[in-house]
């Protein structure tokens, strides 16, 4: 039995997989987008120390409480996870960081398992196109850097493919596969509201199926499970569903102050995340089935089609919200072009250039991986806060040039209040005349942080301030720098840390 278990060949992509995710969890540090950690990271280490330094909780609110437009759902196991960490001894925010990388990336492997059993039912006489999309899940070229990282969009993705292998496994669906298509909806729905689409897509294709029996089972399973993810509001709020309210009704008022963009701004990021050419293929290949398609391949197929319409109609659009259905899409997708291709006699003739396209996709994926394993995301803003907690200081200030981005105080090791002084709108005050207000609770040091207009905000500081001594310099990485200049939204930032000593005009 052991033998055979170590000759299976999805053992390859597996390990593969794994050690890729490994590699990134070890070099990617710091964080992609502003919610991986503030919504995640900071909220639930800051919980965990005893604080709440965002005023989440209603206790810690001054007047009516309301709720934050957040699920506790994630941010719960992450709290979690970080007592655990206290409790055996590793404090070094670093260190803490460190291990939640390695666990989301342990984590992930099951995306690239589920993949591969999804494609066996799809169709059970395609062995080959099962193996390769464990193989572009394993070592796509963003899956191993983005399966470390604390996005809930990837975390809800084994809940959702665990869900999808059940409905594709057989026609006839079993108890055990409602049991555990409810179960996987309602996971992925709690950790991430909009999951809940693809149940909704799920009801025309189990309606036509004339299963409405299996539909209520997998239905009233999907909301229990749900219920339960959304346990933390009873504890909070004394009371179910006020995060989802508060989300509901945040997004009504405030969707439109988030990235905005046309309907096919999602095809272009599908195209883009897959690799082209190939992309091309996989999107083909996932929709063209038709009449010739069974029942299981609609049941994955037309949930995954719902969910990327909503987000194509919804104003807010961000790319990171289609990636809990990308897997799937890549699964159909592969099995789908693997059909299409061996029944056209044309590919037939044309097999090197079938081949040549595979070799470009892999061959660009191997240039994204050596690029994006080794991604130090926020580099500058992360080290600075590193060097505060290194430093042993209580306090800072933090005076914004040219960049709002704010500071990710979890690597800092506090979560006191600093000192902020904004002169990005050019109308800043004398800096004598705000450090003077620090009087009461003086930082130990002053992070400048810009680029272009920084040298004139340090002058200004230093000419009010002459007792100030220059200490580092922290760069940002060359990725991010590269990202700023593609999109001036992704700030870049160099920061400059001076000691303040006795600079400060106290009396």
């Amino acid at each position: 039995m052991t033998g055979r278990l170590s000759q299976h060949p999805l053992l390859a992509p597996l390990l593969v997989g794994l050690i890729l995710r490994l590699v990134a969890a070890q070099f990617s540090t710091g964080y992609l987008m502003h919610d991986d950690h503030f919504m995640v990271v900071e909220v639930a280490a800051s919980w965990a120390d005893g604080e709440d330094y965002n005023n989440w909780l209603p206790w810690n609110q001054s007047g009516t409480p309301k709720a934050h437009p957040a699920n506790f759902a994630y941010a719960s196991t992450q709290f979690l996870v970080f007592k655990l960490l206290q409790g055996v001894g590793i404090e070094h925010p670093g260190n803490q960081a460190f291990i939640i990388r390695v666990l989301h990336g342990l984590y992930s492997c099951l995306t690239i398992l589920l993949g591969f059993f999804l494609a066996r039912c799809l169709h059970p006489h395609q062995p080959k196109a099962a193996l390769l999309v464990a193989w572009m899940l394993a070592a796509g070229g963003f899956w191993p850097l983005l399966s470390v990282h604390q996005l809930v969009e990837v975390v809800s993705i084994p809940p959702l493919m665990l869900a999808f292998w059940m409905l594709a496994r057989k026609s006839e669906l079993s108890w055990s596969s409602i049991l555990w298509t409810g179960i996987g909806i309602g996971i992925a729905t709690g950790l991430r509201y909009q999951c809940g689409i693809i149940g909704l897509g799920l009801i025309p294709v189990l309606l036509l199926e004339r299963k409405w029996k299996d539909l209520l089972g997998i239905g009233a399973i999907a909301l229990s499970t749900f219920f339960l993810m959304q346990a933390p509001d009873l504890f909070v709020w004394g009371e179910p569903f006020v995060q989802l309210r508060g989300y509901i009704e945040y997004n009504q008022t405030h969707a439109g102050n988030y990235p905005t963009g046309p309907w096919y701004q999602y095809i272009l990021t599908l195209m883009g995340l897959m690799v082209p050419p190939v992309s091309l293929m996989l999107l083909w290949g996932a929709f063209h089935r038709g009449k010739s398609a069974p029942a299981t391949w609609w049941r994955v197929a037309v949930p995954v089609v719902g969910f990327l319409l909503f987000h194509s109609v919804f104003i807010n659009k961000q790319e990171r919200f289609i990636l809990p259905v990308v897997p799937a899409l890549i699964t159909l997708g592969t099995v789908g072009w693997s059909i299409w291709h061996q029944h056209r006699p044309w590919w037939g003739r044309h097999s090197q250039l079938h081949r040549g396209l595979w070799i470009g996709f892999w061959v660009i994926n191997i240039a994204l991986l050596g690029v994006s394993l080794t991604y130090e995301a926020k580099k500058s803003r992360v080290e600075a806060m590193g060097f505060l907690y290194e430093s042993g200081a209580t306090n800072f200030a933090l005076i914004q040039v040219d960049s709002g981005a704010m500071p990710p105080q979890f690597y800092s090791g506090r979560w006191t209040s600093y000192h902020i002084d904004n002169r990005r709108d050019g109308k800043a005050n004398p800096p004598a005349k705000v450090a003077a207000k620090w009087c009461v609770n003086p930082p130990e040091y002053i992070l400048f942080q810009g680029h272009q207009h920084l040298g004139e905000a340090i002058q200004a500081y230093k000419a009010d301030l002459p007792g100030l001594r220059y200490v580092t310099t922290i760069q940002s990485g060359r990725i991010d720098q590269w990202l700023s200049r593609l999109n001036p939204i992704n700030s870049s930032e160099r920061i400059m840390v001076y000691a303040v000593e006795d600079a400060l005009p106290c009396p």
